[in-house]
């Protein structure tokens, strides 16, 4: 069957996923063409070799496996080789008996006295590998690759590094919140166009029989359901950090459409795709609601509404789905959720599908990245009522009635609590210092007082953190990789206010002051905190 061989080319254990010079067939040579994205890291890269650097340059077009390195090389390899020599891949070796580490001695050795620019595909773990293990007489480019790899640095003209990692798939600037590139790609693999080989294929299919490939194809064609995918790749990325290559994505594109169930299932299901086992961390059947529950209980009993009934008509009439278990509805209603079908049942669970989380993620984080010296306001709400609160409830949780004295617990002995006053402020002067690179995580900068603390870069399980104390929450074992940073944020600040100048000193009988009177060389007891 044409449409699933040419399905099959995007998995990533098909032959085809990994570009050489040689020549693959000629559909699957068409496809691998036609979805091709132009990304930011190739414009610079084309720019770079346009500039006609001198022969001594080195160029290292690094990053992940899978991420488009050797896509981008044979590209330009083809336009370019009369002016640069390539090496695709630094983890190949020229002799059977030669390591990556000895080829790359090698092909240094050669580069001295070459007279065209030298372009390698690399590994950053390989770049790692050769600052440490290349032959001395490389000493130079070893320096300049432990320098990048340190600092982000070019510390020689000689040297120039094009890393994908420093070219994020998500942008979350105002307006933008997204990928262009992974939009674009999903929308190229599904694209009623003849220029489309899967499209041309997906058509010959349907003319001949309706099945699981051509429904799957169907449903990702909707604008929607690709907004929506996107969206949850989003939240994949900034829950766990989770990298996302081109190859695993048009792996992932392979597994929602050839996998063992419909769309919105394959989406969820774990086991079968690398992404869709983060993604199904999201599953809306985990989601605790009323409604959510009544019709995961309802539906296996045969207890359906009216509306319910006549919405499946609908689905199955305009989409070909039908016949579905309730958590595979569930997932429906979800993916669909923006999709005008039939009476719109599905949309009456748009509040229980919603994700405040991510959300207020996504606005803290640009207001740490875009401030500019305005939006203090705003800032200073989400440090004064979200941050500073769960500080306080957090640090104080041996003695939460300091909370309202606006002190911060420092330690018990005999029990008697010794606490001081915590003057915590936002440091908008370092925030505006700050570069807020990465999407996952933004800084947290803080003034006890006048004395600036260090800065701590944290992510969506750190808000999520202190919006569940705020609420109540006591942190447990299973909180130990987020808890830890809480943690150093309080040590800084009882390390600065344990030199305070007044400490309260609280048992069950009452509370007392002790005030270090500095200039005249005395303490008093006594007074109001």
């Amino acid at each position: 069957m044409q449409f699933k061989r040419l399905l099959d080319t995007l998995a990533r254990s098909s032959a085809q996923a990994v570009t050489t010079l040689g020549q693959g067939q000629k559909e699957e040579d068409e496809l691998k063409e036609y979805l091709y994205v132009e990304t930011d890291i190739e414009t610079d890269f084309k720019r770079l070799l346009d500039s006609s650097p001198p022969p001594e340059t080195v160029i290292f077009l690094c990053g992940s496996s899978g991420d488009g390195k050797s896509e981008i090389l044979k590209r330009y390899h083809k336009r370019y080789s009369d002016e640069f020599h390539f090496h695709l891949d630094a983890t190949h070796a020229f002799k059977p008996d030669q390591n990556a580490i000895q080829a790359l001695n090698q092909l240094f050795e050669e580069q001295k006295s070459s007279e065209k620019p030298l372009v390698v595909g690399i590994n950053v773990g390989m770049l790692f590998n050769f600052s440490s293990q290349g032959d001395v007489e490389h000493e130079e480019i070893r320096r300049a690759i432990e320098a990048y790899l340190q600092h982000g640095e070019e510390v020689s003209p000689s040297f120039k590094f094009l890393n994908f990692e420093k070219y994020p798939k998500f942008s979350l600037e105002d307006g933008e919140t997204g990928s262009a590139f992974i939009s674009e790609l999903i929308e190229r693999a599904v694209a009623a166009s003849d220029a489309n080989p899967l499209y041309r294929a997906y058509i010959e299919s349907i003319e001949t029989s309706q099945d699981k490939l051509t429904t799957n194809y169907q449903l990702l064609q909707i604008e929607e359901v690709r907004e929506r995918i996107v969206k949850l790749l989003l939240s994949a990325r900034l829950r766990f950090d989770q990298f996302l290559s081109a190859r695993a994505l048009l792996d992932f594109v392979h597994h929602l459409i050839t996998g063992p169930g419909l769309l919105f299932d394959n989406l969820f299901v774990s086991g079968h795709n690398e992404l869709s086992d983060v993604v199904s961390h999201f599953d809306p059947c985990s989601i605790r609601s009323r409604r959510i529950d009544q019709f995961l209980i309802q539906h296996p009993l045969g207890v359906k509404e009216q509306a319910f009934e006549e919405f499946q008509q609908s689905v199955a009439n305009d989409l070909n789905v039908r016949g579905l278990g309730a958590a595979s509805w569930l997932r429906f209603f979800y993916l669909l959720q923006e999709v005008e079908v039939g009476n719109n049942f599905h949309q009456t669970f748009g509040s229980d599908f919603e994700q405040p989380l991510y959300d207020r993620y996504i606005e803290i984080w640009r207001l740490h990245a875009a401030y500019d010296g305005r939006g203090k306001t705003l800032l200073r709400e989400f440090y004064k009522d979200e941050l500073f609160a769960a500080l306080m409830r957090f640090g104080n949780r041996l003695e939460p009635s300091l909370i309202k004295r606006g002190h911060m617990f420092l330690c018990s002995r005999n029990k008697v609590s010794i606490s001081a006053h915590a003057k915590l402020r936002p440091d908008f002067k370092q925030i505006e210092k700050e570069s807020v690179a990465n999407i996952h995580e933004f800084p947290v900068c803080i003034k006890v007082g006048d004395q600036r603390l260090r800065t701590f870069h944290v992510n969506v399980s750190f808000l999520e953190l202190i919006s569940k104390i705020n609420d109540g929450y006591r942190p447990n074992k299973h909180d130990k990789n987020t808890i830890v940073i809480l943690e150093e944020i309080i040590a800084d600040v009882t390390g600065v206010i344990v030199n305070s100048d007044r400490l309260l000193f609280s048992t069950a009988q009452g509370q007392l002051v002790l005030t270090n009177e500095v200039e005249d060389e005395e303490f008093l007891v006594g007074g109001e905190e």
